[in-house]
């Protein structure tokens, strides 16, 4: 009996011990791997086959790039906020508004889990009752302080879930030729194929993340800017190796035209049968809940911050700011809902758009202006660091007409 306790002590030790050091890779793939991720992955697969791949390779350097520098920040306990409201005029009405966008994600993940509480309960069919249940259990998760215990288990299962995406991969007939073809760079001037472009970096180069980053070093205590680079390493990885799964798997087993709810999940009744929409539709609604939940987390550190209060996680300033995007998230679902042509995929795959055209481009180029502050950073880095902000930058100039254009015709 002391050896069964023994062992079962050992390996909760061995969990803690893997969950303090990629605990943090963690909560950044759960935030990326939302539900619009899966929504864009899979429309893009079905509709521009492999052809939108290479963006994914990209949006790894990116992003290894850019969690670089908000790691550094970390370990200097520099909040990248702070850098923002001392070097900018008017920075802190920069920072509430870039939290304002932020909830755009929340929106499109709450609309999500609305509408795939709705298919799954039967006789609920109800999307705005779905979106106040998600919310109010955000709600709840983040006032009772127990939302960390939880964020592993709803990441493990949601990663399993989609994961298995993979092994669909083994028993289709990939054309490999056009998948190496699809990791070439190629630019279209065609507006659909731009608006995937931006969004796909958009939902990938999670720019929340870098705010958390950044906030995080009194809740970690890490001193050792490697510490983050492994964790955040294997969290990219996974989460971009995942969607290179979604995108290849659709590109190969559905048809162009408009995602719909149920649509990424018909792959996986090769797997399960019919029963697979049900494990797709409660995988989404885990996804888009946590994805919905974590990403306002950035908020909760930059709000407090942008009004000059020191705040570390879960505090009552960090809470109070994510409890109200909650409830402001949930509100703009309803009236988005009730009020436009937006349905709940198609804000999984407009809002990420929008944040990769206006909030990444502005959070890479004052990452690089707050590591160059507080580094002595070498020519070598710097020019790393601005080849990714200047890929943002034309990807974002880019695609603005074409994003506008998808917008205004689902308005």
């Amino acid at each position: 009996m002391a050896s069964e306790t023994y062992q079962v002590a050992g390996l909760q030790a061995k969990f803690a011990d893997l969950l303090e050091a990629y605990g943090l890779g963690v909560l950044f793939a759960a935030n990326v791997f939302g539900a619009g991720s899966v929504y864009i992955l899979a429309d893009t697969g079905a509709n521009f086959a492999f052809a939108l791949l290479w963006v994914l390779p990209l949006a790894f350097l990116i992003d290894i790039a850019l969690h670089d520098m908000s790691s550094r920040l970390a370990v200097a306990h520099e909040p990248l906020t702070d850098y923002i409201t001392d070097v900018l005029p008017g920075g802190s009405v920069l920072i509430i508004a870039m939290s304002l966008m932020s909830a755009l994600w929340a929106i499109s993940n709450y609309a999500i889990a609305g509408a795939a509480l709705a298919w799954l309960v039967p006789g609920l069919d109800n999307v705005a009752i779905g979106i106040l249940v998600s919310a109010g259990f955000g709600i709840a998760l983040v006032e009772l302080r127990v939302y960390e215990r939880i964020e592993g288990a709803i990441a493990a299962m949601v990663i399993a879930i989609f994961g298995s995406y993979g092994l669909l991969m083994v028993g289709l007939d990939i054309p490999i030729g056009e998948v190496a073809a699809g990791l070439v760079p190629l630019i279209q001037s065609e507006i659909g194929y731009l608006t995937a472009v931006i969004a796909l970096l958009g939902t990938t180069v999670y720019w929340p993340n870098f705010f958390i980053q950044s906030s995080i070093g009194p809740t970690k205590e890490w001193s050792d800017v490697n510490k983050y680079r492994r964790d955040n390493a294997t969290g990219i990885l996974t989460t971009l190796t995942i969607g290179a799964f979604v995108m290849i798997v659709s590109a190969v087993t559905l048809s162009q035209g408009e995602m719909t709810l149920t649509g990424p999940g018909e792959p996986l009744t090769a797997i399960l049968g019919d029963f697979a929409l049900y494990v797709f539709l409660l995988a989404a609604l885990l996804a888009s809940f946590s994805s919905a939940t974590g990403t306002l987390f950035g908020a909760g550190f930059m709000v407090p911050q942008a009004l000059g209060n020191h705040t570390v996680f879960g505090d009552r300033g960090f809470r109070m700011t994510v409890v109200g995007l909650i409830v402001l998230s949930a509100i703009s679902a309803f009236w988005l809902l009730a009020n436009t042509g937006l349905t709940p995929v198609r804000m999984a795959i407009v809002m990420p758009a929008i944040n990769g055209l206006i909030g990444l481009p502005v959070t890479v180029f004052a990452l690089i202006g707050a590591v160059n502050r507080y580094y002595d950073i070498t020519w070598k880095e710097n020019v790393g660091f601005l080849l990714a902000a200047l890929v943002l930058l034309v990807g974002s100039a880019l695609t603005a007409e074409s994003l506008a254009s998808t917008i205004a015709g689902w308005l």
